[in-house]
Parts: C-alpha cells; sequence; structure tokens
C-alpha cells in the first residue's frame, strides 16, 4: 500500500468512526468519496439506473445504520462499503428474478381471457368474465391497477411502463406482481 491509500484508507476509517457517532456531514463526506465508484458498480450489476440509485441509497441508508459494525482489522472503508452493496444489488437481482417468474405465470394465468367475438355463442359468458374483470381492477390500489391496465390492455413492456409513470423499472413489476395477485384473489372469491 502506499501512503497515499494508506493515508485515505485512514481517512475512510475515521469517517466511518464519525458516522456511527452520527455525524452526518462525515457520511456526506464518505457518500462523496464513495459514491461515483459504487454506482458504477452497481449499474454493472443491475443493468438498469434507477434501480442502480435505488440500491445505492439502500446501501448508504444501511451504511448509515451499520457503521458502528465496521471492522477496520478485517477490511477497508471501501471493501467493506463495496459488500454491503453488493449484497444489496443481488438482493435486488433475485427479487427481480421472482417478479419476473411471477409475472410469467400471471401472465399465462390471465391469458385464458379469449378475444371477444361478438356472434360467439359464449358470448354472455366471455361479457361476464370481463365484468368480473373490470369490478376486480376497481379494487385493487389505483398504481397497481395503471400499471397492471398498462401491460395488459395497452400492451406495453414494463420498461415503457416505467417510463410512462417515472417510476423505477422494479417499482413497475412489483406494482403489476401484486395487482394480478390481488386480482386473482377477487376473481377466486366469485369464481
Amino acid at each position: 500500500m502506499t501512503p497515499t491509500q494508506e493515508s485515505d484508507r485512514q481517512y475512510d476509517a475515521q469517517l466511518l468512526a464519525r458516522i456511527a457517532a452520527g455525524d452526518e456531514t462525515a457520511f456526506g463526506a464518505l457518500y462523496d468519496r464513495f459514491s461515483p465508484g459504487l454506482y458504477s458498480f452497481i449499474l454493472k450489476m443491475v443493468r438498469d439506473e434507477k434501480e442502480a440509485e435505488d440500491v445505492l441509497q439502500e446501501g448508504f441508508a444501511h451504511i448509515w445504520r451499520r457503521a458502528t459494525t465496521y471492522d477496520p482489522t478485517r477490511s477497508s472503508p471501501f471493501t467493506w462499503a463495496v459488500m454491503i452493496l453488493r449484497n444489496k444489488a443481488i438482493d435486488r437481482l433475485r427479487v427481480r428474478q421472482r417478479l419476473d417468474r411471477t409475472l410469467e405465470k400471471a401472465t399465462v394465468e390471465f391469458s385464458h381471457f379469449p378475444e371477444a367475438d361478438e356472434t360467439a355463442a359464449g358470448e354472455p359468458e366471455r361479457r361476464d368474465e370481463g365484468a368480473q374483470v373490470r369490478s376486480a381492477l376497481t379494487r385493487i390500489p389505483e398504481e397497481q391497477k395503471q400499471a397492471v391496465e398498462l401491460a395488459f390492455f395497452g400492451g406495453l413492456t414494463h420498461e415503457q411502463i416505467a417510463d410512462k409513470l417515472g417510476a423505477p423499472l422494479g417499482t413497475v413489476k412489483a406494482r403489476i406482481r401484486r395487482g394480478l395477485l390481488k386480482l386473482r384473489e377477487y376473481l377466486q372469491e366469485v369464481a
């Protein structure tokens, strides 16, 4: 380690000790020092700018709350921060994978609603099913309803919905997932 690296490490360790004591100025200084490198690192993992920003925020909130657990004999402050942010990013990726699997299942489950054909003999049943779906949609929270409608009735991709709503991609996927789960619950009540 060069003298400069050693002094940087000591300075960062001092910042963490001050953060552990509740020093907001030290927290701001540490954020300014670490956030550019950590953001780049997270962005490579999650491949979404808004999600990377969310992970960075979660990670720094964790650093603020857990600064007392930092042990300078085990790692450098930056390495400690990297491990925290890496774990947060992995958690986010796991949630995204679960959401994707749930959305796939929900899409298959809700794809059994056939297209309307006014001349078909089964039209009254389809209208009833459509009315049940519309009724169930009114029972879910507005942000979930909006995301579900844009995805399934508007034909938009998750990315397009995120752009349209100005929300992070993960948030949009979570809204759709929760909305579909509530829809399924309401539709099972009337079945």
